[in-house]
């Protein structure tokens, strides 16, 4: 041997590390796309406050 440390390693702790990152990356990516649906034209035009549905149809065609 050239005197080189031996590096014990734990496959579980960097199995452990490995999901974990992936979780995170996963929520990150996931919060993204929330967030750009919420900034999209179709989430904008949805009614927010105390107007509803019913207070925003009119009647076309008169019918």
């Amino acid at each position: 041997m050239c005197g080189g440390k031996v590096v014990q390693t734990d496959p579980e702790a960097e199995a452990q590390a490995a999901a974990d990152k992936a979780v995170t990356q996963t929520n990150l990516k996931k919060s993204l796309r929330n967030r750009a649906n919420q900034d999209s034209v179709l989430a904008s035009a949805d009614t927010s406050g105390s107007t509803t549905q019913a207070q925003n149809k009119t009647t076309l065609g008169g019918g």
